[in-house]
């Protein structure tokens, strides 16, 4: 769904709250030093932008030197690989979601239920926003986040065409179409979601089960009930 979704360890939000300062963070000493600036950056990020954040404000919001800080990352583009990897874990950790199920609309629903989760975080949201826009603009920042968007769309892909040969899925759909429609939907509710506090995850739930039957499923194929 969303591969430019990263859920932070910081303490819960509600969907309105603005993208959390330095004080927000939780203590940097519960963390290792490799993780404490990986979560630095993404709070520099979501706040300043990639373009906006320094190696200086990374080294301030995790409470270290720059020496520190370059004895680990050399550059703030390796910091942005490490996020990129921690993004391809996860995403990875959901996307097996879709091989539990026989049926596939029922696993993308598994999938966007977990999605839904995760989405509220405003650090999450600024996160998702400004990785589409800096690879749009950027060459090398979509690089590093290709690997990521190739295998998600590739898993949710024959997930699809697994569904279309068990009769799950209506055969006419174009299914490289559908994945990215899906994809970029989830991450304009990324979105949306931390700015309407009425977007919660229930709500988007419900809607966005119908919305997967209707898009997906045969026409006049009996739809089986959500867990």
């Amino acid at each position: 769904m969303n591969v430019h979704s990263l859920r932070t360890d910081n303490v819960t939000r509600t969907h309105a709250s603005p993208p959390p300062g330095p004080a927000d963070a939780p203590p940097p000493t519960s963390r290792g030093p490799r993780e404490r600036i990986v979560h630095a950056a993404m709070s520099c990020f979501a706040r300043l932008g990639f373009h906006g954040a320094s190696m200086q404000d990374i080294c301030a919001e995790a409470g270290m030197s720059a020496g520190n800080l370059y004895r680990y990352f050399r550059s703030k583009e390796a910091i942005i690989a490490a996020i990129a990897e921690i993004e391809r874990e996860r995403n990875n950790q959901a996307l097996a979601l879709l091989e539990e199920h026989e049926d596939p609309v029922e696993g993308m629903k598994a999938l966007a239920r977990l999605f839904c989760q995760e989405m509220g975080d405003p650090i999450t949201a600024a996160l998702c926003v400004e990785t589409l826009a800096e690879a749009i603009r950027k060459p090398e920042i979509r690089a590093i986040f290709d690997t990521n968007v190739v295998e998600a769309h590739d898993a949710i892909a024959r997930a699809l065409r697994r569904g279309i040969a068990t009769g799950h899925v209506d055969p006419s759909v174009d299914v490289d179409i559908a994945v990215r429609l899906l994809m970029a939907m989830g991450d304009g509710l990324t979105a949306h979601a931390s700015m309407a506090a009425f977007m919660t995850p229930e709500r988007i739930d419900t809607t966005f089960s119908l919305l997967l039957d209707k898009f997906l499923r045969p026409c006049g194929a009996s739809q089986e009930p959500s867990p």
